[in-house]
């Protein structure tokens, strides 16, 4: 009996220590446990965890998170190289990114292989078609700016939270080019269904369990999914697909083969000619996935950093005052700014980039997967290792910039006062393969919506109080900016 129970024990060490063991050659960092591997605490931000990694084992760290490999690339020139491998550029499984495709293999963002390829590929034609980049969607962009700066004249004079009509005049810009569709910019049903999207987004806590031990999600039971926060998630994902669906169904009933108007239109005519095309990977529901993917990134991205752009500038007046001083010399009041006058108000685009760089939306840019074994650097990164980019990092360091942790647009300047506005070290919308397909759209955006507001507002702190731009360590993927209060005033 005795030896029984001995070899019992040994087979279960001898198990434990196969299931536990680190693959050959991977890159140095933490390992921890069988079955839990090391956890990330949820005292400190995943920034600050990392960078102490850095310091110990360089610029390449793995780091097994329960059953998952992690690895993180943490430094500018790693980075590129790693995201402009083939093999690199897969999305993993994480439960945190397959609920916003309702676990399908379908959309833009969370999708891989041929029908990334595919749905990137229609996706970027169509939306340039469109208009997408070029001078002629100022027009439409400029005409959500007249909204927006009458909205936020309806705010002045007293504490409040930034309006929400600026993630509607952003997600419209993009709608009526996906769906031949806008709205007022303080629509009540679309600005609860924009915040739903955006909530979405900061229930990642409860869910990251499933993220590194993926093997919990069947067994948890479905009180408790509910009870932890799991499934308002799956509720919200749902709510919006339910959105998407209500567009395509609109532009079936209405479709003009010879007159197609916006993308869902050539979404549904290219899918019509190509079903019997073996290579094809279109359907309904990759078509509602990819209206999801625009509907969330498109606006959210770009109005968090609006409002990022509204909170360093109010908590640093004489920048504020310089953009504006700048604006005023180069537009009349009575004249919304233009894109054609960009290049006239270098300031002003520093100050943009300088809030890409500190807010870091993206802090370690958007989950990578490697799709089969691959060697890097002299070590051997295994199949389905997560991958990650330390965009924060790269943006914080000393390196690449003069003062890396204060607000200072001037790291956008060269020695004549002209904008440097590819720098290494600088990488907000990503690199490589999966860099962000509507970043020409978000710069025009940013730099026409932006300009008008601080045309027209000064915005600064409630009497008595500061503006806090500090992030929360609690949101590791993207850094929403918290609803602070903020006083907009009439410019005279």
């Amino acid at each position: 009996m005795l030896t029984e129970a001995l070899l019992g024990v040994l087979l279960l060490v001898l198990l434990f220590a196969f299931v536990n063991r680190r693959p050959e050659n991977l890159p140095p960092g933490l390992w921890g446990l069988p079955i839990i591997g090391k956890l990330p605490s949820d005292e400190e931000s995943l920034y600050d965890q990392v960078e102490r990694l850095k310091k110990k084992f360089g610029n390449i760290v793995s780091w097994r998170m329960g059953s998952r490999i992690f690895i993180f690339f943490c430094d500018y020139k790693t980075i590129k190289a790693a995201f402009a491998k083939p093999e690199f550029a897969d999305r993993p499984d994480l439960y945190s990114l397959t609920v916003f495709n309702r676990f399908t293999e379908t959309g833009i963002i969370i999708s891989s292989g041929l029908i990334w390829q595919n749905n990137r590929r229609f996706t970027l034609r169509h939306l340039r078609d469109l208009g997408m980049g070029k001078t002629r969607l100022e027009e439409a962009i400029q005409h959500e700016a007249v909204c927006l700066v009458e909205d936020f004249a309806r705010h002045t004079g007293r504490p409040g939270p930034l309006p929400w009509s600026i993630n509607v005049a952003v997600l419209n810009v993009i709608w009526q080019m996906v769906a031949g569709k806008r709205f007022e910019v303080n629509d009540f049903e679309i600005q609860k269904l924009s915040k739903l999207s955006s909530s979405s987004f900061e229930d990642f806590q409860a869910i990251k369990w499933f993220d590194f031990m993926p093997w919990l999600v069947p067994l948890v039971p479905h009180f408790l999914k509910k009870w932890t926060g799991v499934l308002k998630v799956t509720d919200k994902v749902q709510v919006i697909s339910q959105h998407m669906a209500k567009h395509v169904k609109e532009h079936q009933a209405t479709l003009d083969p010879e007159n197609p108007r916006d993308y869902i239109d050539a979404y549904l005519l290219e899918m019509e000619a190509r079903k019997d095309d073996p290579q094809s990977t279109m359907s309904i529901e990759d078509l509602l996935c990819c209206l999801s993917d625009l509907f969330n990134a498109g606006s959210e991205t770009t109005s968090s950093t609006l409002r990022w752009a509204l909170l360093y500038l109010a908590k640093y007046p004489e920048v504020q005052a310089k953009v504006q001083r700048e604006i005023d010399s180069v537009v009349p009041r009575d004249v919304l700014p233009s894109i054609l006058q960009k290049n006239s108000m270098p300031y002003l685009e520093a100050a943009t980039l300088e809030v890409h760089r500190v807010a870091s939306f993206l802090r370690n840019g958007v989950h990578h997967a490697c799709s089969k074994e691959t060697q890097f650097e002299g070590y051997t990164i295994p199949k389905g290792a997560v991958l990650l980019g330390h965009q924060e990092g790269c943006h914080m360091d000393p390196a690449y910039w003069e003062k890396p942790y204060e607000f200072h647009p001037e790291h956008f300047l060269d020695d004549q006062g002209k904008v440097l506005s590819k720098k290494e070290g600088f990488l907000p919308f990503g690199l490589g393969r999966r860099q962000c397909l509507g970043e020409s759209l978000a710069r025009m955006e940013i730099f026409v919506l932006l300009s008008a507001l601080l045309q027209n507002f000064t915005f600064s702190a409630p009497e008595g109080q500061e503006i806090s731009v500090e992030k929360d360590p609690k949101l590791a993927i993207l850094n929403i900016p918290k609803p602070i209060d903020v006083v907009i005033t009439k410019r005279k």
